[in-house]
């Protein structure tokens, strides 16, 4: 039933709605700088109406409105516009830690350049066609100890940067580990006080905020996948379960490797490139040293021990020794011969010094570890050579003088054919580059290229990540992002039904002052 005072009950309920409206407009433009946040609306419905009670319908028809009412405040946001953000930015983050370490690997190479690995390489060849020309000369054979000093010392350089690059990642990995472990406490601690807040029935729209925002930043550093059905809120990061509703599960740095994206994918994937990139290297450098080779020796050669010549030769005697047959020790090979020798060490091994008396099987190069692979990080000119250049083998002739061997002055057979290697072809893992085949200078090439391609993709992948993250959060912001004029419009309008329900309000209490107060009065 109707009641003389219910004009100033719907004018209330329309002012304390609407005052419930500005109030949540004013938390919109205070919050329009915000991160993470998002517009609020207060969901307005008519109140119930008054049922006409009675046994049979009466005359008046229909049923009395009461007024407004609001069920909730909700606030405005896109799931799917969310999920594609993380998908897309966990991508983005992926590409661009990546991009940084191949750029860092590039500045390491420093190709091309005047002073990179190439131009120590070519003076390091340059260096034994001198001496080639003149192995009697003390400066040439001082200009090849300091160009393989400064070979090796910037092959070791290389090493220890990428060493320091990898040790970089790698507490990279350890600290993002940790900031996302943080952002799994915060959220589960956040969905606590959800809990909390919406156990009646309320909507925690800020806290929810805050929780979408550490979401997002856990998706800077891994892949996440959330599902945020009612009483069910879990979040997979990485393939792992890291939060179910109240309950959470922290990361360690092992399961980096099972991130899908993030800073953490490629962190992991950068470590892999920084590796294949010292693979490439160490591969060219022991191949160069102690791969096999095939060598041809013009002038012939004076074997200090018995050997095994790959082709027919002849003595100086004018015995012939065929293919495969044993030649005696102290032999003069009076034709060309060729044997198969390991690398630049092999072949340096054949060679005599200038010491007296002379000396062989002296290797140019050594591990500083006593390892049999050489890499860029243990490959040092042998000391012996670096403290005395006439021990640089650049003959390949010698005589016995007084019972001492002696080593031909001026023949510099084996130096000329240590220069030549500068365009021996040597075989390479085929799964390192796309050269399986080629001279060191071709395999550097083709490494360098390898890793410009690398560099260009993750930077054309990075890019292109960052554009269609900017896309998806442009629409999310035109979905959940604050408009002032927005803002405005609404304020304005709640204000116009704020001051037309008072309005209202003053005409019921004349009405009710006319009726109270003012009719009656006859007959007093």
């Amino acid at each position: 039933m109707r009641s003389t005072f219910h004009g100033l009950e719907t004018g209330k309920r329309a002012l304390l709605t609407h005052t419930t409206v500005m109030q949540t407009v004013g938390h919109n433009i205070a919050n329009a700088a915000t991160e993470g946040y998002s517009r609020q609306r207060v969901q307005l419905t008519a109140s119930r109406p008054i049922e006409m009670p009675g046994f049979q319908r009466t005359a008046a028809p229909g049923m009395l409105g009461t007024g407004v009412e609001y069920q909730n405040i909700t606030r405005i946001r896109d799931f799917y516009l969310d999920m594609q953000y993380r998908r897309e930015n966990a991508l983005y983050m992926s590409w661009e830690a990546r991009d940084a370490t191949l750029r860092s690997i590039e500045a390491i190479i420093n190709e091309p350049s005047a002073t990179g690995l190439r131009a120590v390489m070519d003076k390091f060849w340059n260096a034994w066609e001198v001496l080639n020309r003149d192995p009697m000369l003390v400066s040439a054979r001082i200009e090849v100890t300091g160009a393989a000093a400064a070979l090796t010392d910037t092959l070791n350089h290389i090493g220890g940067s990428l060493n320091r690059l990898q040790e970089t990642l790698n507490n990279n990995i350890a600290n993002a580990v940790m900031e996302a472990n943080d952002i799994i406490r915060a959220i589960a601690q956040l969905n606590e006080v959800i809990r909390r807040a919406e156990v009646l029935g309320d909507n925690a729209n800020d806290y929810r905020d805050q929780r979408d925002l550490l979401i997002d930043k856990l998706s800077n550093l891994i892949d996440v996948q959330v599902n945020d059905a009612p009483g069910n809120f879990t979040i997979t990061a990485g393939g792992i379960q890291v939060i179910s509703n109240l309950e959470f599960t922290l990361l360690t740095e092992a399961d980096a490797v099972s991130a899908a994206g993030g800073k953490l994918h490629g962190y992991v994937l950068a470590l892999s490139d920084v590796q294949r990139t010292r693979d490439q290297l160490n591969a060219m450098i022991n191949t160069l040293v102690q791969g096999t080779i095939r060598v041809r020796l013009e002038n012939g050669y004076t074997p200090s021990t018995a050997m095994v010549a790959l082709n027919d030769v002849t003595l100086e005697d004018g015995t012939t020794i065929p293919a495969g047959a044993t030649i005696p020790a102290g032999s003069r090979i009076v034709t060309p011969v060729e044997f198969e020798l390991s690398g630049f060490n092999g072949l340096h091994q054949l060679g005599y010094t200038l010491s007296d008396p002379a000396q062989t099987n002296i290797p140019f190069f050594v591990t500083s570890d006593g390892s049999g692979t050489f890499t860029i990080d243990n490959i040092r000119l042998n000391e012996v050579i670096r403290n005395d250049t006439s021990m640089i083998a650049a003959s390949g002739r010698y005589e016995v003088v007084g019972g001492d061997m002696h080593a031909i002055r001026g023949n510099s057979d084996i130096a000329h054919a240590l220069a030549s290697l500068r365009d021996y072809v040597f075989l390479y893992p085929p799964d390192l580059t796309e050269m399986s085949q080629g001279t060191t200078d071709d395999f550097f090439r083709a490494l360098v290229s390898d890793l410009g391609s690398r560099s260009a993709n993750a930077e054309r992948n990075m890019l292109y990540q960052q554009e269609l993250v900017y896309s998806v959060n442009l629409r999310r912001q035109s979905v959940s992002g604050v408009s002032l004029d927005e803002e405005m419009t609404e304020l304005i309008k709640s204000q116009h039904a704020y001051n037309a329900a008072a309005r209202n309000i003053t005409v019921v209490d004349e009405m009710l002052d006319r009726i109270i107060n003012q009719m009656g009065l006859v007959g007093r």
